[in-house]
């Protein structure tokens, strides 16, 4: 009678109370969420949203659609989860999606002491941008996520961490490897390696170089944190993540951290993100737990 993807465009809109705000978590164009609806709405011959001042809210009809969407999708998670341990043969799973430079810490320090209290849980490790990750958990497909950058007021359970200064990484002889800090100014001069805006650092960057006045010029752009330090490798250019991403590269003294002078460097985060409403297993919830007892750290 009606197609799934029009109701969850409803569903969606009565999570994050307004057309608007659902398009921008889903990441498609207003008008495509309201034609659907309205299409949706002729189908049924029944209001489904009705305007309340500037904002829009489910009509009685829409409440109950939105609902059992919401039921069927659970239904359908526990479905996929339960194929999922059938596929591998294991104890359960559970999926984490991580920003790229942050692999290597939840392998090292976390994904360790958790394989050894769980060894017969498969467990899933995506690593996406910012919006992918938004939508994973918001839609289910995983249980949790490790953020980088800024986030803006999201429908999640959220902790913020502090996950170290934004640095300029530059090969030992690069013409600012031995000062203490760097400007913002001061990097204008150099040639730049920008990451794509996906990447939360990299908005970090933009925001910091429009604060004055100016506009984030790069000389190469890549979509790997890899990518970036081989460039400052070969002394192409200056690259920015934090210590934590740059990883052996510094204490090999392959490369040089410079931290950047601006107080959006200095007070960078990390997230670490859930669905309020999705339960978690007892599997799930240490591997949560071990995530927040290592950033407090």
């Amino acid at each position: 009678m009606f197609h799934e993807k029009q109701v969850s465009y409803l569903y969606e809109v009565g999570v994050h109370g307004g057309i608007r705000r659902a398009a921008d978590i889903l990441g498609v164009n207003p008008s495509v969420i309201s034609r659907q609806i309205a299409q949706l709405e002729r189908t049924l011959q029944l209001a489904l949203l009705e305007r309340r001042g500037r904002s829009v809210v489910l009509t009685e009809a829409g409440k109950l659609l939105s609902e059992d969407f919401y039921q069927s999708r659970l239904r359908r998670e526990r479905l996929e989860r339960h194929l999922k341990d059938l596929r591998y043969m294991k104890g359960g799973s559970v999926s984490v999606l991580t920003g790229p430079g942050m692999v290597d810490d939840f392998v090292q320090h976390v994904l360790s002491i958790f394989s050894a209290s769980y060894p017969d849980v498969f467990v899933e490790i995506l690593s996406d941008s910012m919006q992918g990750m938004f939508e994973g958990i918001i839609q289910g497909s995983s249980d949790m996520a490790l953020a980088f950058g800024p986030i803006g007021n999201l429908d999640l359970k959220r902790h913020s961490f502090a996950w170290g200064s934004i640095c300029a990484i530059v090969d030992p002889q690069h013409a600012i490897a031995k000062w203490q800090s760097v400007s913002v100014e001061e990097l204008m001069r150099h040639r730049l390696i920008a990451l794509s805006d996906t990447f939360g650092l990299q908005r970090h960057m933009n925001v910091m170089f429009q604060s004055k006045g100016l506009l984030f010029t790069p000389s190469y752009r890549c979509n790997l944190f890899s990518t970036a330090l081989s460039l400052s490798l070969s002394g192409l250019g200056v690259s920015f993540m934090t210590k934590r991403a740059a990883g052996n590269y510094l204490s090999q003294n392959r490369l040089i951290a410079v931290p950047i002078d601006h107080p959006i460097a200095q007070e960078s985060q990390c997230h670490l993100l859930r669905n309020s409403d999705r339960r978690f297993t007892p599997a799930a919830q240490y591997l949560w737990q071990l995530l927040v007892n290592y950033l407090q750290q």
